[in-house]
């Protein structure tokens, strides 16, 4: 409770200073509310790779900030989640959003700690599950994006751990883009790319371990009575445990990512095939971690793990804006054959936003 109250006095004396300041051209005062809600219901009990559990938390953002000269603005709010059935403490999980935002038209930069969902790029389930993007949906470094007519790049370093007695220093460097071959955006081609340090603590030195991931994909997207969109990705990893192994793995795959849509109603298809690409998820000989690193190294899904070569999701569900995008549902049934058995989870999630920046203050 005293987090929050801090974090509110700082919501507050940056509405203060905004109502005060007149120092730039055109300040105007801008403000927002994020509110999610997520369920995700996994029934594994025969899959060897996961493991049944439910997921349900809410999260409310509000923000508040000062926009000048139409491209700039630096922006506080607050991330408050609670975890349902957690009776324990008043809310499960305080944190703080700062950053400043650069946008033109085809210019974007962050810095500072801002939302996950300001990226734009195609990152797989192996570089970052659904789950991990709700609960850690904060990037915590630096931003840059360039949009065009024929596509995008971005790139991120996310800071996510600092060396200290408690954790371990970790930080991720991510990059996306896509490329639309002709005028009628039919084909198209991209990347993806993520790179994350785990490295050691003051309690574990030189216990570092690096995970890389390189994803080229082709696709076309196309409509057929239904809206179609077809994706051919390839899996490329480097990983290594230099406490435990001097040479690094290099585990593999393809991946075959099929959608269809009408009316908010979607099938996906994600056909994986080729080698475990998280070989240090569970225990892999290692003396000083006999039980692996787990989610810790890996935000990943859990079952591109598997050892049977082969993994496939089919999803079946809805998904829709409403109110002028400021109400979005999704809702969807996930079967999940890991190569031993079939899994099957539920997703429910709600994201509302509001906001404005129609409050001027002042012109110098």
């Amino acid at each position: 409770m005293k987090s929050v109250l801090r974090y509110i006095v700082v919501l507050a004396v940056a509405v203060v200073a905004a109502t005060n300041s007149y120092a730039q051209e055109d300040l105007r005062l801008v403000w927002g509310v994020d509110f999610d809600t997520y369920f995700d219901n996994r029934e594994y009990s025969a899959c060897e790779y996961d493991e049944s559990q439910t997921f349900f938390s809410a999260r409310l953002t509000p923000q508040v900030g000062l926009k000048w000269n139409e491209k700039n603005r630096v922006v506080v709010g607050v991330d408050l989640l609670a975890d349902f059935g957690d009776e324990t403490d008043f809310l499960s999980e305080v944190k703080p959003q700062l950053y400043y935002q650069f946008a033109s038209q085809k210019v974007s930069a962050y810095a500072g700690i801002f939302p996950r969902e300001r990226m734009v790029g195609d990152y797989s389930d192996l570089i970052m599950s659904e789950e991990s993007r709700f609960y850690d949906n904060r990037v915590r470094g630096v931003m840059g994006q360039y949009r065009g007519e024929r596509g995008y790049v971005e790139a991120s370093i996310d800071w996510c751990g600092m060396y200290s007695e408690q954790s371990r220093e970790k930080f991720r460097i991510l990059s996306a883009g896509r490329y639309y071959f002709g005028d009628k955006q039919t084909f198209y081609g991209g990347y993806a790319f993520s790179m994350f340090h785990f490295a050691g603590s003051m309690a574990e030195d030189d216990a570092v371990v690096d995970n890389i991931v390189v994803e080229p994909y082709v696709g076309a997207q196309f409509n057929a009575y239904f809206d179609f969109d077809v994706r051919l990705r390839y899996l490329q990893t480097m990983q290594r445990d230099r406490a435990t192994e001097e040479k690094s793995r290099t585990p593999k795959g393809g991946m075959l990512q099929l959608r269809m849509a009408k009316w908010g109603l979607f099938l996906e298809e994600q056909l994986y095939v080729g080698e475990n690409l998280q070989p240090y998820y569970g225990p892999f000989g290692s003396d000083l971690f006999p039980m692996g690193y787990g989610a810790e190294l890996y935000a990943g899904d859990a079952f591109f793990s598997t050892n049977e070569n082969i993994y496939s999701t089919t999803k079946i569900g809805y998904t829709r804006s409403f109110y002028d995008d400021t109400l979005r549902v999704k809702c969807y049934f996930a079967f999940q054959h890991d190569g031993v058995a079939l899994g099957c989870k539920q997703v429910v999630s709600l994201a509302v936003r509001l906001g404005g920046d129609n409050i001027k203050l002042g012109k110098r």
